[in-house]
């Protein structure tokens, strides 16, 4: 009898413990501090695709608490994204209220289908998006895969790095005929980079976050035992440019660092288109470069930055700046022939020179150094009144401050005021003041900087032998025009 009773007691109490278990609400992790750990923060897909191709990769989310957590939604940030989301069967749409057991994990399995034949604007060069993961404390995971058959330089985890290259003194030719795409920071010393024809170099930017601080992506540094050289030819140049083809980013400038020439020498530029960067080339001290028949434009900062060192340009034309197009600091020599400069800034000048670099935040130390700065036949524009800016830290001396101006089509004004530079004419000889009424080019917006057919700058320029065509390879005769274009009847 007692054994029946305690029998018949265990299995009351298991029912009634089972009655309370089954009873209770489930527990959740609540509290705006939510942390759910992830495999990566970036997924990528780093297979270059070569057809229409599918690829798979999964993200796993760890929820490290003794309780569950509710994940709200997870959803892809952009519509007719390359990308498609399945979690826990889950793949349209929003994926909502998704539950994480305590201690355990979920993957989020995520696809990407790729044609890289499509046009650019449909399949860019680097495809991203985002995952945004909702909880209390939301977080995202970012996506990237390749969208075209191209040569990813230097791979495709470089984006926001700094990479280093050298070839021991040897040549690093792009002679590929698929693009080029240049990702993240690329530092070539000990290394000549020669960029055929018809070479095409699409640079990837944005904002770089590492133990190097935070700097815009993209940018093309040349050492002191390296060069570059671009030898585009008429017809069929080199271009380097942004990865965004898109319509709407055509005129966008600063979307990528620019190329800075650091203590290198014999840089050459033929025939080389240069848009979107922040600085289209940056020469720094005791660099050089010589620059032929080039079109830098859309820069957020200067088309042509000389820093204390060696410049020469012809048949160049330099456009659409936020900034001074040519920015000429701290001394230098510079030879500019035949070259266009549209400044589209009111704040800024097509030319700016000086001779110092500030040592302080109010310049009250600086180094001055000689510079030597010569324009020939060139036409410099803009919606200033002042389109050439001349700067001298010792207005005593002013013997090693050289500038010379000659046959060139300009804008001044408060440069001649009794402080500053009030005998600029006598270094600007048979130049050209031109005003803002002036017929110069074709159609600005739409950055057609051909002369226009009433144009002031036709027929003032004089001949230089050496300098017989001009950038679009048409002869200049004995009667030549100011800047990059001849006028064609």
């Amino acid at each position: 009898m007692n054994n029946t009773r305690l029998l018949l007691f265990t299995a009351l109490a298991s029912i009634a413990i089972l009655i309370i278990v089954s009873c209770q609400k489930d527990t959740f992790f609540v509290g705006d501090d939510l942390t759910l750990r992830y495999e990566v923060d970036t997924l990528r897909f780093d297979t270059v695709f070569t057809t229409v191709g599918t690829i798979t990769r999964s993200i796993k989310v760890y929820n490290d608490y003794d309780e569950k957590v509710n994940i709200e939604s997870i959803t892809l940030r952009n519509e007719g994204t390359k990308f498609r989301l399945n979690v826990q069967g889950f793949s349209n749409g929003p994926i909502e209220d998704i539950v994480i057991q305590p201690q355990d994990s979920i993957y989020i399995f995520v696809e990407a289908t790729v044609d890289p034949d499509a046009p650019i604007s449909v399949s860019p060069f680097i495809i991203e998006d985002a995952i945004t993961i909702i909880t209390t404390n939301p977080d995202t995971i970012y996506l990237e895969a390749y969208g075209q058959n191209a040569n990813y330089i230097p791979s495709n985890v470089s984006n926001g790095q700094f990479n280093y290259v050298s070839c021991n003194l040897g040549e690093w030719t792009w002679d590929d005929p698929k693009p080029y795409v240049m990702y993240g920071s690329l530092f070539i010393d000990s290394c000549t980079l020669v960029l055929p024809p018809g070479c095409r170099v699409y640079v990837h930017g944005g904002i770089a976050d590492n133990e190097l601080g935070v700097y815009n992506d993209g940018l093309l540094i040349i050492g002191q035992q390296g060069q570059i050289q671009a030898r585009g030819e008429l017809g069929n140049p080199v271009t380097i440019r942004t990865d965004r083809l898109e319509p709407s980013f055509q005129d966008d400038a600063g979307q990528w660092g620019g190329i800075l020439l650091a203590s290198s020498r014999q840089n050459t530029f033929d025939y080389t288109t240069i848009l979107h960067s922040i600085v289209g080339v940056r020469v720094d001290s005791s660099s050089n470069a010589t620059l032929n028949n080039c079109e830098i434009g859309f820069n957020s900062a200067n088309a042509i930055l000389g820093v204390h060192s060696k410049i020469v340009a012809n048949n160049c034309l330099f456009h659409s700046s936020n900034s001074h197009g040519i920015n000429l600091v701290h001394g230098g020599e510079y030879d500019f022939q035949y070259c266009t400069v549209f400044n589209e800034s009111s704040q800024t000048h097509a030319v700016n020179i000086n001779n110092y670099k500030c040592l302080d935040q109010l310049c009250f130390n600086a180094i001055k150094n000689p510079v030597d700065a010569t324009f020939r036949n060139c036409l410099l524009y803009g919606y200033n009144s002042d389109e050439v800016w001349l700067e001298d830290i010792d207005f005593e001396d002013n013997s090693d401050f050289n500038y010379f101006f000659d046959h060139c089509g300009l804008r001044i004004d408060e440069l001649l005021d009794a402080q500053l530079f009030p005998n600029f004419f006598e270094n600007c000889s048979n130049c050209l003041t031109l005003s803002s009424d002036d017929e110069v080019f074709i159609d600005i917006d739409s950055t057609n900087f051909r002369l226009d057919t009433m144009s002031l700058a036709i027929d003032k320029a004089k001949v230089i032998s050496t300098l017989n065509i001009d950038i679009e390879g048409n002869s200049r005769g004995s009667n030549p025009d100011l800047g990059c274009y001849e006028f064609l009847q």
